[in-house]
């Protein structure tokens, strides 16, 4: 039997490839809107996803009907609706800012769970949860992207708080689906089809009203989508269900919200940010 810590490794796993997905991401909405990116990214990793089933000859459809309603309850709130929140909100508001509100999402999470699957913490992990999100919230605070004061808007922010409820709702109602014991491989398949069902007909009805942007052909962001799409649904969200198949709930989003403080090198590295001594501290507080 392996003594790895297969949940807690998954969700910080779940955690890197996020802080991929959310630079490719932001950057592809500025490109050709979020609703664009969010119909190509999910239609995208659907079709891989359904090419892997069929590599593998498998049948993720070989599920009781209960979960697989649960499955495509949670591919719709938190791949489609969480996830356009999500896109809105980074152009919006940014990727920093983005990122820390969706540190609402362990809480909100570990809510849910308590009131819904029964899972109890202790005082020492309720302890360790709060004492991470304190300094996910207090890195992602120390320093805004220039201009930011003036530029936060009550949208963006409303459309963030939204899309951790989401995730949150998402991840709950994944897990549940999950109970049967489909693996993750399957059940993310379920979730993206749910997804893409949602997203499609979504797309057609914002369409008529495109900005400039949403005018772009999609190639204008290919780089992005492609890389974004590989970390953020397919790998990401993979890890995100091998993790709360292994650890309660509220400690594996705990895990998946330390992006903004992992995305803290990445932006140093790329865009030349400098890193302050108060990041740096609530860097450690968090692990």
């Amino acid at each position: 039997m392996s003594s790895l810590p297969i949940g807690e490794l998954a969700g910080l796993g779940t955690a890197l490839l996020w802080v991929v997905s959310t630079l490719a991401f932001t950057a592809a909405s500025r490109r050709i809107g979020a609703t664009r990116v969010n119909l190509t990214r999910t239609i995208g990793a659907a079709t891989v996803l359904l090419c892997l089933q069929v590599l593998l000859a498998r049948n993720p459809l070989a599920v009781g009907v209960e979960a697989a309603a649960w499955l495509a309850a949670s591919g719709v709130i938190g791949l489609a609706i969480g996830d356009q929140c999500l896109f809105t909100a980074y152009v919006l508001v940014g990727p920093r800012v983005g990122s820390l509100l969706m540190t609402l999402a362990p809480g909100l999470a570990a809510i849910m769970a308590w009131s819904a699957l029964d899972e109890s913490m202790s005082a020492l992990s309720v302890t360790g949860l709060l004492v991470t999100t304190a300094g996910v919230g207090w890195v992602s605070a120390s320093r805004g992207p220039a201009g930011a004061a003036g530029a936060i808007s009550t949208r963006g922010v409303v459309l963030g708080v939204a899309a951790a409820a989401c995730q949150a709702g998402g991840m709950l109602t994944a897990k549940l689906g999950m109970s049967e014991g489909l693996d993750p491989l399957g059940a993310l398949t379920i979730r993206m089809v749910a997804a893409v069902a949602v997203i499609v007909p979504l797309a057609w009805c914002v369409g008529g009203r495109a900005t400039n942007e949403e005018a772009r052909p999609v190639r204008a962001a290919w780089r992005p989508l492609v890389l974004g799409t590989l970390a953020g649904p397919v790998g990401g969200v993979y890890l995100s269900l091998v993790a709360i198949e292994h650890v309660p709930l509220g400690v594996a989003t705990t895990l998946m919200g330390l992006v903004p403080v992992l995305i803290l090198p990445v932006t140093r590295l790329l865009h030349k940010e400098r890193i302050s001594t108060r990041a740096v501290l609530g860097a450690i507080i968090a692990v």
